[in-house]
């Protein structure tokens, strides 16, 4: 999605308590600003989200710029993780 969870605590959290829900496994990727983390965002545990719009360019929210890698095993698992890029080169590049 374009927007990271938080973004639907007021406007729709019923879709929030359905991305919460232990039914399926989702790992949930939103943007809109320009960090890579999973701290700025509303947590939906038992799954996880991901805010990914880090990477400078446009704009560099916070020091957290790169990007998330994710694996599928062959057992249909998701793994994820942050690859952080050097922020000050990064964000020099605007």
């Amino acid at each position: 999605s374009h927007y990271p969870t938080d973004y639907f605590e007021g406007a729709a959290p019923e879709f929030l308590n359905t991305l919460r829900s232990p039914k399926r496994k989702i790992t949930y990727f939103g943007g809109h600003r320009h960090s890579t983390d999973q701290s700025s965002t509303t947590g939906i545990w038992p799954n996880s989200n991901w805010l990914v719009g880090g990477g400078g360019g446009w704009s560099c929210d916070t020091t957290m710029q790169g990007f998330v890698v994710g694996e599928i095993g062959l057992d249909y698992s998701v793994k994820t993780w942050q690859k952080i890029v050097d922020a000050p080169t990064c964000c020099s590049l605007r």
